[in-house]
């Protein structure tokens, strides 16, 4: 491996133990503020068959979905109460003959988590994850963590929303911005 490879490797490794400290707090909820509540009746509207959430932490929004009878996987890379515990930038999700596997994919506050160099890898796994001309519905916050870990801040990618919405129109189109005063919603390019 090169040197370059080394250190992504070990600040990914460094940013997943912030959040391994903060689930192992005594009484600790971090990962369970379901961000997307109010995106529900979204991807309700949009009636899909599976959805995947990417950064679904302690995966509240995914069993939500489950109780009203939509299928789906939340993806975390430090919390066990997710479906499939990986990085975001690399699933493993297999789709099928069609391409993808999800008519949604869904991401809660969870973009600004990433290192600024895996933001375009986690968004083109996105892509890839989902169906042909799939739905996203995203938040991401703006601003630094009011919470910190091992000292330190838990938004290493704090970028104006301008900045983002030039990274995620590389792979999809944005349709709506307004949706529910806080969700970035579009489809996917393909």
């Amino acid at each position: 491996m090169t040197t370059a490879t080394n250190d992504l490797d070990a600040r990914r490794d460094h940013e997943r133990a912030k959040y391994l400290e903060l689930a192992a707090r005594p009484g600790s909820a971090y990962g369970s503020t379901n961000h997307g509540r109010h995106a529900v009746p979204i991807v309700r509207a949009w009636k899909p068959r599976f959805v995947v959430d990417f950064g679904c932490g302690r995966n509240d929004f995914i069993r939500c979905l489950r109780r009203l009878g939509i299928d789906g996987l939340g993806v975390d890379f430090a919390f066990d109460d997710a479906d499939i515990v990986k990085p975001m930038y690399a699933t493993g999700l297999i789709g099928d003959e069609s391409g993808g596997v999800a008519d949604v994919i869904t991401c809660f506050d969870a973009l600004e988590h990433l290192l600024p160099e895996d933001v375009n890898p986690v968004l083109a796994e996105m892509r890839r994850v989902a169906r042909p001309r799939g739905w996203f519905c995203f938040s991401v916050c703006t601003r630094p963590s009011r919470i910190t870990a091992l000292g330190e801040n838990l938004h290493p990618t704090v970028r104006p929303i301008t900045w983002w919405l030039d990274r995620i129109g590389r792979v999809g189109a944005v349709t709506d911005r307004r949706a529910a005063g806080r969700y970035i919603v579009g489809r996917f390019h393909r």
